[in-house]
């Protein structure tokens, strides 16, 4: 059983939007600012669509074959076959139809719609779902061809509609991006080949298949040379996956720095040699060189629609409020009573406390890098940092006072009433006052970690088994399919639409055997579905060495208990058994050497806060 993904809110989002950007293009023609003839960009989408459309019938044609296959050997070789082929269209389908993508590729657990629908399970399809069931010791060619009809249908009607519509340079330059992040984050940790563990090979053809899109291209580049060093990386890129002995031995931090990251730099000289104008910034912005860096992502993107765009003049505000336990009823609390500066804004406690002293039910998440993520508390109850600001300011055991309160505090000061004036043109309202904690906090993205500035060649530190660390957490400990780079939170790659939520099966009271599950019910409180009991978001692991004890309650209090979870296979492995645990029950038989590699790397994990404070 694999760990559980949502994303229906962003195949929702990706599909509009490039049906919206379709329509514009149609109605604009300056947004690359290099004309080209019509007919030349007809003849690269014509090309495109035949490449695309050879995949799609390849895979096509291997998925046929399944449905027919009999015997275990023949099944699991057109299995395989058929994934190449969809690697080969995934920089392409998960572009122009990620709705199609997703039903393809989603994880092998039950989906619940919450609220009206919540007892509506909609069962588990696609690939994934269809390589646990080959992987069972004794396969059911019912269910096995059952999967396979369901794919060949989707992939059926993919090649019936022809998902790619307007074809740009800017689209192409995106979707390729796309696909380095989707590798780097998804693709090498097993994501979606969670059992038979296929990643090396099925992610090689993702390269594969963008040399020859690159090589469509080739009349685009004013500067031949960057062609040829696009087709030399790519192709190095491939050679690195052949050279891999297996899934858990494959270098995941030399792939990341020595191949993935020198093809931003190449991404950005295209952008140039171009001349392409995006209409509009990304989650990611276009000038980044690392994937790891505080520039790589832009917190713009990440507000609301009425917020103004972040300044050092809107964070100062934001961070003096965050400070200031005059906003507070009591004027005895304030953000930093639970959220620390210097315990990477937590309070250390496994249980927080209210303003009267007494403990709550959940202990403080850190901040820091929270405004990367699309849902906000364990259980994901408010979807962006203004709206979690709001439930505490009204939580009776937080600040228990309301928005009118404070502004009526904040009225009566004339610093901050002339600062909110300057910055905001309503001036102090429920929404500035919000809105300016919210961009102070959307600043705590240091990314100025040791590894990340090993990793993004700022300096070179990094220990042997830091670096083995890494590569078990992004391998053979699974972490990262859940904890996904380069955050290493549960907000899903490459979007970073939609943060998970996992059920762990975590206990009440420390204890290895005969354990009982912690009575808190996370996000079943808000949903009210069956599936949700028990499921907690995804925290980052960045930080993590200051901020235990660990859990949603504190069971934890180090790092080393933490893996002995997970060594285990979470609630499963310690007598918990919970029909609906996302997290794979199985044993993850990591050695205590490989345990001590994996605190090393999350050790590398902590920021320099001084330096962004």
């Amino acid at each position: 059983m694999q760990r559980k993904i949502n994303l229906p809110k962003e195949a929702y989002i990706i599909s509009l939007f490039v049906a919206c950007m379709s329509f514009l293009v149609s109605c604009k023609n300056t947004v690359e600012t290099t004309a080209i003839p019509a007919n030349e960009k007809e003849t690269i989408t014509d090309a495109i669509k035949v490449q695309f459309g050879n995949d799609l019938q390849n895979c096509i044609d291997d998925v046929n074959a399944l449905r027919e296959a009999t015997t275990k050997d023949s099944i699991l070789h057109y299995f395989k076959a058929s994934r190449l082929d969809f690697k080969r269209m995934e920089p392409i389908l998960s572009f122009y139809n990620s709705a199609n993508y997703y039903g393809l590729n989603k994880a092998n657990l039950p989906k619940v719609d919450e609220g009206d629908n919540a007892e509506k399970v909609i069962e588990a399809s696609g690939f994934q779902a269809l390589e646990e069931a080959i992987a069972e010791t004794e396969i059911d060619t019912t269910a096995i061809h059952a999967y396979a009809n369901d794919i060949y249908r989707k992939l059926k009607l993919e090649q019936k509609h022809n998902s790619i519509l307007k074809h740009t340079n800017y689209k192409f330059l995106w979707l390729t991006r796309q696909a380095l992040v989707r590798v780097m984050s998804l693709g090498i940790s097993g994501f979606d080949s969670p059992v038979l563990l296929q990643s090396i090979p099925e992610n090689k053809e993702v390269f594969v298949s963008l040399e020859k899109y690159f090589n469509i291209y080739e009349s685009q580049f004013k500067n031949k040379e960057l062609y040829k060093n696009w087709i030399s990386a790519l192709q190095t890129a491939q050679q690195a996956f052949d050279e891999a002995e297996s899934f858990n031995t494959f270098d995941r931090y030399g792939f990341i720095k020595n191949q993935l990251q020198p093809m931003l730099s190449l991404w950005n000289q295209t952008v140039s040699d171009w001349q392409v104008e995006f209409p509009f910034k990304q989650k990611l912005n276009y000038d980044i060189d690392s994937f790891y860096a505080s520039e790589t992502f832009n917190p713009n993107a990440f507000k609301p629609g009425y917020s103004p765009k972040l300044s050092p003049e809107i964070a100062q505000l934001g961070k003096d409020l965050f400070f200031d336990a005059s906003l507070s009823e009591s004027e005895t609390m304030n953000c930093a009573s639970c959220h620390q500066p210097e315990k990477a804004f937590t309070d250390g406690l496994r249980f927080s406390k209210d303003n009267n002293g007494n403990f709550v039910q959940r202990n403080s998440p850190t901040l820091l890098y929270s405004s990367i993520q699309q849902s906000q508390f364990y259980d994901a109850r408010v979807e962006n940092l203004e709206n979690q600001i709001l439930d505490v300011i009204n939580n009776e055991k937080e600040f228990h006072a309301n928005t009118a309160k404070i502004i009526e505090k904040l009225e009566k000061s004339p610093t901050y009433k002339k600062r909110f004036q300057k910055l905001y043109k309503q001036g102090i309202d429920h929404k500035s006052v919000r809105n300016a904690i919210a961009m102070f906090i959307r600043t705590l993205t240091p990314f100025n970690s040791k590894f990340d500035r090993n990793i993004s060649g700022k300096e070179d530190t990094f220990t042997t088994e830091e670096t083995l660390g890494f590569n078990l957490f992004m391998g053979k400990g699974k972490c990262a399919t859940c904890h996904f780079a380069p955050v290493f939170n549960g907000t899903v790659p490459p979007y970073f639409t939609e943060s998970e939520l996992e059920v762990l099966g975590v206990p009440n009271t420390k204890t290895w055997e005969n354990a009982i599950v912690d009575e808190d019910l996370g996000r079943y409180n808000v949903a009210q579905a069956e599936l949700k009991k028990h499921a907690f978001k995804t925290p980052t692991v960045r930080n993590v060495s200051k901020t235990a004890p660990y859990m949603h309650n504190g069971v934890y209090d180090t790092l080393e208990e933490v893996l002995k979870f997970y060594n285990l296979g979470g609630g499963a492995g310690i007598g918990i058994e919970l029909e609906n645990q996302t997290l794979p029950p199985d044993a993850l038989e990591l050695t205590p050497e490989e345990i001590k590699a994996i605190i090393a790397f999350m050790n590398s994990l902590e920021d320099k806060l001084e330096e962004s404070l």
